[in-house]
């Protein structure tokens, strides 16, 4: 009857919750995917005040347009989540761009909100993808969104509260060497792909005078974040973004655990930094010079207000740099 099919559609409750996750039992669902006008006007809002975000983090200084991705589909460490590799570059890009935040822009905002900065490349890439896939007024849009924060936040992580899924890999098996690009591409057989020959073969192994291999592509079982499994991250970006006055719904934000507000009622607590220093091929640390002792504590870099955040270096010391461009 009417009465029994009106009581099995979901509601506008149901569909706003589900786009955390567990959304595809909604996605033969009308309202879930279809564009409601008023809905998008509050997506395009909150996509404008992201884009903000987004410039002040320095978007304007990446290298080219990553439509929201964090490496090519070709490259030896290419993975479906946003792993700790990924960020060095992304955050290289984003070196010496951007304007950080004054104390004053800050003081509104608690724990962890006002450490946004620590996830500016997140954001960047966040809001290149919403540049790529903009708001259409759909719960599905949000669903999107919501997946893409997965990804960028989990930093690689296994939960063990979700299933294994198979997230297909940089490397590559069966791997033939090519000199050429079109070479491989002539190579390329139906269920093969083309991959950067550095690191692509299991084990990292090169193939001298190959800079392309085609062969089948490696799956790795992971079993990937939902949004329940952020309950205890601070990932203050993405608790910032999601809490603007202008974000559609409210169940976008992560939970949060108990010991989570426990600890945003002590005021916060330090994050650790981006990124550990990187070491030079040559093994000496970014940042010490050669056959000299590095003292951080009297690093400019280190100071006070850079303490939370180790800027990226380039991936050799300035020796070696200077012994390349000199070559």
């Amino acid at each position: 009857t009417k009465a029994e099919a009106a009581a099995r559609r979901p509601t506008r409750r149901q569909l706003a919750a589900a786009v955390a996750g567990g959304w595809s039992k909604y996605k033969d669902s009308l309202p879930f995917w279809s564009p409601n006008p008023t809905r998008r006007a509050q997506q395009e809002a909150w996509f404008e005040e992201v884009a903000a975000f987004a410039e002040q983090a320095g978007v304007d200084g990446m290298l080219y347009p990553w439509l929201g991705e964090w490496c090519d589909d070709d490259a030896s460490d290419y993975d479906e989540e946003y792993l700790p590799c990924h960020r060095e570059d992304v955050l290289f890009d984003l070196d010496s761009n951007g304007r950080r935040p004054t104390a004053a822009e800050l003081a509104p905002l608690a724990w962890p909100h006002s450490c946004w900065w620590h996830d500016r490349d997140r954001i960047v890439l966040l809001y290149m993808h919403m540049l790529d896939n903009p708001p259409d007024g759909s719960f599905l849009w949000e669903a999107r969104v919501c997946e893409q924060v997965h990804a960028l936040w989990s930093d690689g992580r296994d939960s063990p509260r979700t299933s294994i899924s198979y997230v297909r890999q940089g490397r590559l098996e069966g791997a033939r060497p090519a000199s050429t690009r079109a070479e491989a591409e002539a190579m390329r057989e139906e269920g093969m792909r083309m991959a950067f020959s550095d690191g692509a073969l299991p084990g990292g192994e090169d193939i001298p005078g190959a800079a392309f291999v085609v062969g089948r592509a490696v799956t790795a079982p992971r079993r990937l974040m939902t949004h329940q499994c952020f309950e205890d991250e601070a990932a203050p970006g993405w608790r910032m973004l999601s809490s603007l006055p202008s974000c559609p719904n409210p169940h976008m934000r992560f939970p949060m655990s108990s010991s989570l507000r426990e600890i945003v009622s002590r005021g916060g607590e330090p994050l650790k930094p981006l990124l550990p220093r990187t070491a030079c091929k040559c093994g000496q640390r970014i940042g010490e010079r050669r056959g000299e002792a590095y003292d951080a504590d009297d690093s400019e870099s280190d100071s006070e207000e850079r303490r939370e955040e180790i800027p990226v270096e380039p991936r050799a010391c300035i020796l070696c740099l200077s012994e390349d461009w000199g070559s």
